[in-house]
């Protein structure tokens, strides 16, 4: 499909349950279309795993360098999970449109609100789907502990219900035919 830039100022948010393909399809576009999107990147206190470095797949901070953050305006969400903090930069997503690159993120209900808060209509919300079954086998397929997938899959129906909050849903058993209708949303 044929790329064009973002003229439109448009923000590409996608979500769905753990193992859905988030992260596979944020990748692919960027690695198809480098001039076209840009990631967003999260800050979080959350501990630096081994297999992780600084912007991939967050940036992290300490509580103290998180909270000057955002006591200075860097954020415009924040949120908590497990006993850690996360927040979206303003800066990431205005350097993107200067550039009239598409910014892409996955994020939950909070943040897409967040968004549409600050640039209405101009934030597309993408809920990724899949059946319960696909997404047990790619969970294993992965390598996810059976403590993790039993938490992912307890999770799987709750995160189901916020499909409702997002404007498009796309059901991902085909990773080209999903790309391919993401694109289609996005060149609208």
């Amino acid at each position: 499909m044929r790329m064009k830039a973002n003229k439109d100022k448009k923000i590409i948010i996608l979500e769905g349950p753990s193992g859905v393909g988030k992260d596979t399809i944020i990748n692919l576009l960027l690695k198809k279309y480098p001039k076209y999107f840009s990631h967003v990147i999260s800050t979080t206190t959350r501990p630096m795993r081994t297999n992780e470095s600084q912007g991939n797949p967050y940036y992290f901070v300490d509580d103290a360098t998180f909270e000057k953050m955002y006591n200075e305006g860097q954020f415009f969400e924040r949120t908590e999970r497990h006993g850690t903090k996360r927040a979206m930069s303003k800066k990431a997503f205005e350097e993107a449109l200067e550039k009239s690159m598409y910014p892409i993120k996955d994020c939950d209900k909070f943040g897409l609100a967040a968004l549409k808060n600050i640039y209405g209509d101009k934030v597309i919300g993408i809920f990724l789907t899949a059946p319960k079954a696909e997404i047990e086998k790619r969970l294993k397929d992965r390598g996810e502990s059976p403590e993790n997938m039993k938490i992912r899959l307890a999770n799987y129906d709750e995160h189901m219900k916020q499909a409702k909050e997002y404007d498009y849903q796309v059901e991902n058993l085909d990773i080209e035919r999903a790309l391919e209708e993401i694109l289609k949303i996005i060149l609208k």
